[in-house]
């Protein structure tokens, strides 16, 4: 399943700038970099451990 995802520059104190990008459907799944490539690549592994979480916990909850 797709989600769909937010790209925003973050622009710090000392000038520089950052990217974060979250999935406002997965509550606090989010990733940053320098680069909004960077920032993407590291939203996609945190979706990955979220989901792969979610679906644990699910399976879980289940055999209870």
């Amino acid at each position: 399943m797709d989600y769909a995802m937010k790209v925003y520059p973050m622009h710090l104190e000392n000038g520089k700038t950052e990217w974060c990008v979250e999935y406002p459907d997965l509550k606090g799944c989010v990733g940053g970099g320098d680069t909004i490539e960077e920032a993407i690549t590291d939203a996609e592994a945190s979706k990955s451990v979220y989901l792969s979480y979610l679906e644990k916990t699910k399976k879980q909850c289940s055999n209870s």
